[in-house]
């Protein structure tokens, strides 16, 4: 889940920091930076987010080559030894690395045997130690020793190319007039070429200012087309708010009238017809987090239209299962980014298996876009919090329109009363509980239907970026076995906007009630004052009908999530040991 980016042109340093910026998301543990000019290598490491490693590094608007890493930890604690780029053993060859090298520790006992040892215990310094030399056929006798994921940029001290290679790992070229760049992401390019070269698993080769040399995954040398960068990269800055996060919770109503006009469109409703034409008599969703979510969601909306199997599965877990995919499957797969490994292992053993594959995404050139027969984007935008929000208000808005278009009913007409009635919750109210939580090591979130949904998804928002204990878990299942953890040091918020569950719903509060535990709910129903004297506090939403509820409740929730954070002195944007982009497995 790293982020790398590789650079020949004038000001390096300053297009790599750019880049670094960009790639951040994929992991902020560590960053450093290669530049290499007149044979010598010039190079920075630091501790932290990209931000420290800019204040060390010198500007220089020579010409030069150079590669540039920020990590997310796999092999190895967080630390400088660790920290990319890696050198070979004779220091005139420095690589960074995206991926997970399953056989590194084989690897390290074959350098072991010929006295070169490594300074830190990644399986990325591994593999830089392993080059005596920096050539096509180096680079090839390498690729062949290894087995994993992997994104490589290399430079060398007396070349002018910079070599790359990749197998399960993102990975782009792009040429603008005076430069060369190379990134785990697109977005890398804009303002410096308009258009890029996607490379497939098992490619390899080299590039420079005047040529490009690609093989293939046999040893074929080829030419790829190159694509035009036609995606939307607005470089989006907080625009006053505090956090991206809380921005991009607002932001949902413009994703909403993103979806609502997008979905509008001729060539969209095509798609959506041809899932609609496709002959199913089955369903899987899948996704990690976040995405696992959205699919229970859309599990929820399809199961109450149609009398047909439908499965939702965490990605992770998929294969395990021994689902029975064939032709008449349609498999669904939700990923914000479109590079979750977990959900691209899933989609690839669906498409073996002969299942019609429609890919969720934020990312439309991302792989699983591209292994997908049908991609239905969700137009949210860029990202940039870690802890996803309007994306997977996105998700569930899209799986409500699909749900619609298959049974045959209108979309359009729902969607825009939830814009007009968006309720983003009372900010006063939510603070007031977010310094209530903080007093708690253990939450537990309960909820019935699509609301015990919700409950989960609001549940990984605040451990994501609180570090407090959550669990959820329906309302109903409260008395087998997890009572018994229930006394005053507990907290439970109870998600309840379904009329015809809240008075079940309510005989569970009263269980905890009786234990001493704390209460919090969140409803859109009236609450007589019998039942509110049971609460310490209530968020009151406004109310929709049932299938519109889980968008509008989970805002509420996110911004309580948010606050919790901020009182906790967190940066809710970049919680620990987390990124955004899961690239490993």
């Amino acid at each position: 889940m790293c982020g790398i980016i590789g650079y020949i042109g004038k000001n390096p340093e300053r297009i790599l920091l750019e880049g670094l910026k960009k790639v951040e998301y994929r992991g902020y543990d560590s960053a450093g930076m290669t530049v290499c000019r007149g044979g010598e290598f010039i190079t920075y490491k630091e501790i932290g987010e990209v931000s420290s490693l800019a204040s060390k590094v010198k500007l220089n608007e020579q010409f030069g080559l150079g590669i540039a890493h920020t990590r997310w930890a796999t092999h190895g604690k967080i630390s400088l030894e660790n920290t990319h780029p890696h050198f070979s053993n004779n220091c005139d060859i420095a690589l960074v690395h995206n991926g997970i090298i399953e056989n590194f520790e084989q690897l390290r006992e074959q350098l072991n045997l010929r006295k070169i040892e490594c300074c830190g215990q990644t399986d990325s310094e591994v593999v830089a130690k392993m080059f005596d030399n920096l050539s096509i056929s180096s680079l090839r006798r390498v690729l062949k020793n290894l087995v994993g994921s992997y994104a490589f940029v290399m430079l060398s001290k007396s070349g002018d190319y910079l070599y790359f290679a990749k197998n399960k790992s993102p990975l782009y070229l792009s040429k603008g007039d005076d430069c060369v760049i190379i990134a785990s992401d697109p977005s890398c390019f804009v303002g410096y070429s308009k258009s890029y070269i996607e490379l497939d698993d098992g490619d390899y080769g080299k590039i420079s200012l005047k040529n490009t040399v690609i093989f293939n995954k046999n040893d074929e040398k080829i030419n790829k087309e190159e694509k035009l960068l036609d995606f939307d990269f607005l470089s989006e800055d907080k625009s006053g708010y505090e956090h991206y996060m809380i921005k991009e919770i607002y932001q949902s109503r413009i994703v909403l009238e993103n979806l609502i006009k997008k979905y509008q469109s001729v060539g969209l409703k095509s798609k959506l017809e041809e899932i609609k034409n496709f002959e199913f008599d089955r369903v899987y969703l899948v996704g990690c987090g976040t995405a696992y979510h959205a699919g229970l969601m859309g599990e929820s909306f399809l199961r109450k239209s149609f009398n047909i199997d439908i499965f939702c599965e965490v990605a992770s877990e998929f294969k395990n299962k021994n689902y029975s995919i064939d032709e008449k499957s349609l498999c669904i797969f939700i990923s914000q980014s479109g590079e979750t490994a977990d959900t691209i292992s899933a989609l690839e053993y669906c498409k073996e298996k002969g299942g019609k594959i429609v890919a969720i995404t934020n990312v439309e050139y991302s792989t699983i876009a591209k292994k997908a027969e049908i991609v239905l984007p969700i137009f949210a935008g860029q990202e940039r919090a870690v802890a996803s929000t309007k994306a997977y208000f996105a998700q569930c808005t899209l799986l409500f329109i699909l749900t619609n278009y298959l049974k045959g009913e209108s979309y359009e007409k729902p969607l825009k009363s939830l814009s007009h009635n968006i309720d983003f919750g009372d900010d006063n109210i939510l603070k007031k509980i977010a310094k209530q939580i903080c007093n708690y090591k253990n939450v537990f979130f309960i909820g019935r239907g699509n609301d015990f949904i919700t409950a989960k998804e609001a549940s990984l928002k605040l451990k994501e970026i609180t570090y407090i204990f959550s669990s959820a878990l329906p309302s109903g299942e409260l008395k087998h076995g997890t009572l018994a953890l229930v006394d005053e040091n507990v907290l439970v918020i109870v998600v309840a906007t379904d009329e015809k569950l809240f008075a079940k719903t309510i005989n569970n509060v009263c269980e905890i009630r009786s234990r001493g535990g704390h209460l919090v709910l969140v409803t859109s129903l009236f609450v007589d004052s019998d039942v509110e004297k049971n609460f310490d506090s209530i968020i009151r939403i406004t109310n929709l009908p049932n299938t519109l509820m889980p968008m509008q409740t989970i805002l509420s929730l996110q911004k309580l999530a948010y606050f919790t954070a901020l009182e906790k002195g967190n940066n809710p944007d970049k919680p620990r040991n987390l990124a955004k982009s899961v690239t490993v497995e």
